[in-house]
């Protein structure tokens, strides 16, 4: 592999500056589909940042789109770059300072977008692939297991909501969802650990299908904030 030279960078908005090195380079061609970056201690070795910093970077490029983690193997650059990586929004979502209060009021307006999208389109062979996946979360949280297992049921809940994006069928609405579904487990992790926290998230997602199944416009709007509530009630912004 060819020896890039990287600037140092200080303290200020590190995460911003390696993003930004890291795109340069893919940009100019320097790094090109397909191909293996260098691991994180070669990053923050040449770019004199730590490793915390260099994964935040790693996480936001892939979030848009511009590099693929393939466990056990590295981070490759993908093979096809989305248009999210051009798009400004998608980037201040992620890199710009957020409140809980921002963060409630943008998934209000999304996920109520979602649904209204979803409640027209979803077949039933989607209500089936999402009662599937809140029926496994519910039968392991009945046995008692994975209780102690926060990373288990987060994925689950993440997972939930990237099959409903699914639903909606539209390829922009999409893509935007998924970009804000990668800045949102820690929250969500925060919410299930919250007393009751697993069960009330099972219990949620079963309304939204029953929403779902019964083309009931009406209540999305109360579910999308039930849904959210913790965000708006019980966390510091």
């Amino acid at each position: 592999m060819e020896s890039f030279k990287f600037e140092k960078i200080d303290s200020v908005s590190v995460v911003n500056n390696v993003v930004n090195q890291i795109s340069a380079l893919i940009l100019e061609r320097r790094f090109v589909s397909g191909e293996r970056i260098p691991t994180e201690i070669e990053l923050g070795a040449q770019l004199g940042v730590s490793r915390n910093s260099i994964r935040e970077a790693i996480k936001i490029l892939n979030a848009v789109g511009i590099l693929e983690v393939k466990r056990g193997k590295g981070t490759f650059v993908a093979s096809t770059v989305t248009p999210t990586f051009f798009d400004p929004l998608i980037f201040s979502l992620i890199l710009e300072p957020r409140s809980n209060k921002d963060l409630y009021e943008l998934r209000m307006m999304f996920d109520s977008m979602v649904l209204f999208c979803a409640i027209e389109r979803i077949t039933q062979t989607q209500i089936q692939e999402l009662e599937m996946i809140v029926e496994r979360t519910r039968e392991m949280f009945s046995k008692e297991r994975y209780l102690d297992d926060i990373e288990y049921y987060m994925s689950q809940d993440v997972l939930f909501h990237k099959c409903l994006l699914e639903t909606t069928g539209n390829p922009l609405i999409q893509r935007i969802g998924h970009s804000i579904l990668e800045f949102i487990p820690e929250y969500v992790k925060k919410s299930i650990q919250q007393d009751q926290g697993i069960l009330r998230s099972i219990n949620n997602h079963k309304e939204i299908i029953r929403t779902l199944k019964g083309r009931d416009r009406s209540k999305i709007i109360d579910i999308t904030d039930a849904t959210l509530v913790e965000w708006k009630n019980n966390w510091q912004a």
